[in-house]
């Protein structure tokens, strides 16, 4: 077992459905990163779906890490409310606001409950992270015309600032049979006033670093960043197409106080699930994803003794 001094990191993974990959992810990072991990904050998102003793296993499995919260209320995709931050029942039902307020740790990692691990993510992040606030894949390029029409990329966020007029720009001229968000056709005042960082950047939540003595002095309700777990809409809402991610918010406001982000590419480290929050409602995706990491947790650690000891 790694020395409780080399334990400079904290987890947080929220939970909703999807135990065995659950089980897969975390017990495939503590493989891997366990050298660096003190506390693992098991956030279950509370809904019927996510019954306590469908991932009774996994909690025993982690073990004296594991520190498990369940917020009063399910927060879903419903964009934050400014005039509830103050209530800390409300603002703790943000993923992943429960632990980065009570870490006291360097460094917290944030992650889904659908990746496998397959090298070590944290040491990698670590290496890289140096003055940063935070550190991991930067931008959802896939959806930005930007990405599309060659003016920005993957962790170049620093580098293409447009006005609004050029990124509405932009939007109008990519390819129509190409998907994009529809915020564009009635922002709200806040896109218009803040086209930079633009829409679709963030660092992507699946898996990344965040320096907390930096970050969280920062964010709220410390200061005047939005909380990391926060979607916010920014178009018209009677079309449900202008709630961005979470962790967009953030970025943003982080970006504009003058922290910086380090893209590291983590395909090296980590495999994560296609599908994501969209399988959710995909009955044959989601059984075939468990069954998927069923098959790797039991040709990987076997017994759930020996999965127990790997994770040590």
């Amino acid at each position: 077992m790694a020395h409780k001094k080399t334990r400079i990191v904290d987890v947080a993974v929220n939970v909703f459905g999807k135990p065995a990959q659950t089980a897969l992810s975390l017990l495939t990072l503590l493989h891997h990163s366990g050298q660096w991990i003190d506390k693992v904050y098991f956030i279950e998102e509370p809904d019927v779906i996510n019954d306590l003793f469908a991932h009774a296993d996994t909690r025993r499995l982690v073990g004296e890490r594991l520190v498990h919260f369940r917020p009063r209320f399910m927060n879903w995709r419903y964009p934050v409310d400014p005039a509830r931050l103050g209530d800390t029942d409300y603002r703790h039902s943000l993923r992943y606001q429960y632990p980065f307020e009570r870490t006291d740790k360097n460094y917290l990692l944030l992650i889904h409950n659908d990746c496998e691990f397959i090298g070590d993510a944290v040491g990698l992040l670590l290496g890289r992270i140096g003055e940063a606030t935070g550190a991991g894949e930067i931008g959802q390029c896939w959806l930005c015309p930007a990405s599309y029409l060659g003016r920005c990329g993957p962790g170049r966020y620093r580098d293409f600032r447009p006005d609004f007029a050029t990124l509405r720009g932009l939007y109008d001229a990519l390819d129509p049979a190409i998907y994009r968000r529809r915020y564009m056709w009635e922002p709200r005042p806040e896109l218009v006033a803040n086209p930079w960082p633009l829409p679709e950047c963030r660092l992507n939540e699946y898996c990344c670093l965040i320096n907390m003595a930096k970050a969280k002095p920062a964010t709220c309700p410390a200061g005047p960043a939005r909380p990391f777990g926060a979607y916010v809409d920014v178009g018209n809402p009677e079309t449900g197409e202008g709630v961005l991610d979470i962790g967009v918010a953030w970025f943003g406001d982080m970006v504009r106080l003058g922290h910086e982000f380090v893209h590291v590419p983590l395909a090296p480290c980590l495999r994560h699930a296609v599908g994501g929050h969209k399988a959710l409602f995909d009955t044959d995706l989601y059984v075939r994803q468990e069954e998927q990491a069923l098959a790797v947790l039991n040709a990987r650690f076997g017994a759930t003794s020996s999965a127990k000891k790997e994770g040590s």
